[in-house]
């Protein structure tokens, strides 16, 4: 006899905290690192159980770069992760509303902010300090966002190692704006959720957390 998957709520009495999400996530990144993915939670009658509710155990707020799949990155399957991709892993308005409904109807203990090596969105900033000709006023819209990331970093670094800095300070930029919204910093402050800072390296394949 096959065992029915867990049901929604079994996923919601069995949520994990923030500790343990994090840990998941690790392991399934080193598992993707040693390409040795188990590509959970892809068969049909996860799939179908899904269909009566999800409580992912975490949210990633991810670049839109299609070369970043956080599911992959992390190797997990449906109804594991709550994704928010948008250039650049800005923090807006829609992204925090996103962040929250997670957090307060899902369940959700664990906010990651992951930013990617070689990021388009943070290079593309760069260049606009030094040039703003010829971006649409959308994109110089986003890209004011990832700015404070890029001021202050020192010009005599080779350029790799300037978007390397700006990737960084962009995803902490991003925790800490996250973190000063009421709601996630009253939950942060009492110990009920974490917001984390990581950095994908397109290299290695490896995400190196942010203390």
């Amino acid at each position: 006899m096959t065992l029915p998957v867990n049901t929604s709520n079994a996923q919601k009495k069995n949520a994990i905290d923030a500790i343990e999400a994090l840990k998941q996530l690790q392991a399934g990144n080193a598992r993707f690192v040693a390409d040795r993915p188990r590509h959970p939670h892809a068969k049909t009658d996860w799939r179908q159980a899904l269909e009566k509710g999800q409580h992912p155990f975490a949210v990633v707020l991810g670049c839109s770069d299609s070369r970043v799949p956080p599911e992959l990155i992390f190797d997990q399957g449906f109804g594991d992760l709550f994704i928010v991709r948008v250039a650049g892993n800005v923090v807006d308005v829609d992204v925090t509303a996103s962040v929250e409904y997670a957090i307060d109807h899902l369940d959700t203990q664990l906010v990651i902010v992951m930013g990617h090596s070689n990021c388009g969105a943070v290079t593309a900033t760069l260049d606009h300090l030094s040039n703003d000709e010829g971006e649409p006023a959308e994109v110089v819209s986003l890209l004011y966002r990832i700015e404070p990331a890029i001021v202050g970093i020192p010009k005599n670094l080779s350029r790799q190692k300037q978007i390397a800095h700006a990737v960084k300070r962009n995803v902490e930029l991003a925790v800490r704006r996250l973190s000063h919204v009421p709601d996630l910093r009253r939950r942060v402050t009492t110990g009920k959720i974490k917001i984390v800072g990581g950095v994908y390296d397109m290299h290695t394949g490896k995400v190196n957390f942010i203390d």
